[in-house]
């Protein structure tokens, strides 16, 4: 009889591990709540910015007409703690200045300077939300780094998410800060 009761329970407790394991992972981070920054990066307010604040790289006068090298490598870096294995895309809430201040470089972990990968977009001077590439992350701590590309790029958010390539960000969302490295006091 006693037998008979454990297989229905560890059956329910594999598909409850199931289902929770099928659901997506989504982590959204505040630009404002970085763990370092680095001038020329730095913090402003906007009340259209979630929680009113963001990070920029500031605009430089004079503003360039064409692409070209950044004035500096002013970043913000992220020490974020990633619950399981997956393949997240990257997602960043931004506002871009023009079509000559739209896009940051992006570095996560050790990935080279020399061949970081960007987000930019064509949308200016609202907020909204932009996706960047797809990362393999195991779990654990990884280092998430937004770097200079473009004078007057703002970020306000990024997520990463193991939703399906399809699914878009909608609005500004609540901040998952338990996963946001937090120094030893």
């Amino acid at each position: 009889m006693a037998k008979s009761r454990v297989l229905p329970a560890v059956l329910l407790t594999l598909l409850l591990a199931g289902a929770s394991a099928g659901q997506a992972v989504t982590l959204v981070f505040e630009g404002e709540h970085y763990t370092w920054i680095k001038p020329s990066m730095r913090k402003g307010t906007d009340d259209g910015a979630s929680q009113k604040g963001y990070v920029e790289i500031p605009l430089q006068r004079p503003h360039g007409e064409q692409e070209g090298e950044p004035f500096d490598d002013g970043s913000v870096t992220f020490k974020i703690n990633i619950p399981q294995n997956g393949k997240y895309w990257l997602w960043a809430r931004t506002w871009w200045y023009d079509s000559c201040g739209n896009s940051f470089f992006v570095m996560v972990d050790d990935m080279s300077p020399e061949i970081p990968t960007y987000i930019t977009s064509t949308k200016k001077r609202k907020w909204g939300w932009v996706r960047g590439r797809q990362y393999t992350l195991a779990a654990g701590y990884h280092v998430i780094r937004f770097q200079n590309r473009e004078d007057g790029a703002k970020l306000d958010q990024f997520l990463l998410t193991t939703a399906p390539e399809k699914w878009e960000p909608k609005r500004a969302y609540s901040e998952t800060a338990q996963y946001l490295w937090q120094p030893e006091k």
